[in-house]
């Protein structure tokens, strides 16, 4: 029998605290998500206050709010999304619910439609539409809701990740997991999306690596834990640390890459250890 992911089996309480503060402290740079918001405060301020603010949009505006989560997969969210999420909102300031978000897809072509969300993309463009159509599903199954963000937070937090193929939006073609739980953050559910920035995360800072979606989710989960913090918390330092970091060509280098770099210069692993927060055992494993 498949043992549960436990993920003090890889690394100790008293390392991911110590990586966790290490993370938090570092200043959140220019490429960093949260940075035209909050400027170069430190990642752990910064993703507190992310947290607080994480459903504001959607609970005002849930139609944009599945916009930007349909248009982030895959995509760079600074560079190629936010601006149209910006447009959009400019150009149609009344669009708030679902109903109007169907009216302007229902109206249009698909080319129009393209132009009005700024995107040439058939398969998006159907994963929208195949999504309102569920949450038109979903409003007569859950008739006791307030608004469209009081359905969807419904749906968010009662969805089941071990079963998400077999959810109402989870069986939408082009619904990865990644996609299938930003929808359930936005929408009020306090959980992780494994996407490759976690991923990342995880492998270079904390030595974990080749982790299915749903053990990058436990993993984030009992960090939470361990920490004391929200999981949704978790997920913006590590979202927030990568973006300000990794993307930087200085930067680029991983953890591992030092770590074997300063072996090949026969420094020991004790001082490895205490210069990255990797464990002896982890660093013997690095070639």
């Amino acid at each position: 029998m498949k043992k549960e992911f436990d993920i003090l089996n890889h690394i100790s309480e008293y390392e991911i605290l110590e990586k966790l503060k290490y993370l938090g402290s570092r200043e959140l740079t220019i490429t960093g998500h949260g940075y035209k918001t909050f400027s170069n405060i430190p990642i752990l301020e910064s993703a507190q206050k992310s947290t607080l603010n994480y459903s504001n949009r959607s609970s005002v505006k849930p139609a944009i709010a599945l916009i930007d989560v349909i248009l982030a997969a895959n995509r760079n969210y600074n560079k190629v999304v936010e601006p149209n999420i910006n447009r959009i909102q400019e150009e149609y300031p009344d669009l708030k619910n679902f109903d109007e978000l169907n009216k302007i897809i229902n109206s249009q072509t698909k080319q129009e439609f393209y132009l009005f969300w700024g995107h040439k993309d058939e398969k998006k463009y159907n994963t929208l539409k195949n999504v309102l159509l569920k949450i038109n599903n979903l409003k007569e199954i859950i008739p006791s809701y307030k608004d469209d963000f009081d359905l969807m937070k419904q749906w968010a937090k009662n969805a089941d990740i071990f079963n998400y193929k077999k959810d109402f939006i989870g069986s939408i073609p082009n619904i990865a997991i990644a996609t299938f739980q930003h929808l359930r953050m936005v929408y009020g559910a306090d959980t992780i999306k494994p996407d490759q920035r976690v991923k990342e995360i995880l492998d270079y800072e904390f030595g974990i690596s080749n982790l299915s979606d749903i053990n990058v989710i436990k993993a984030v989960e009992q960090i939470a834990k361990i920490a004391k913090m929200k999981v949704i918390t978790i997920d913006q330092i590590f979202v927030q640390y990568g973006s300000s970091y990794y993307n930087q060509s200085a930067n680029k280098i991983s953890i591992k890459q030092i770590v074997s770099n300063l072996k090949k210069y026969g420094v020991d692993n004790e001082t490895i250890s205490k210069s990255t927060l990797l464990s002896v055992g982890q660093i013997e494993k690095i070639n």
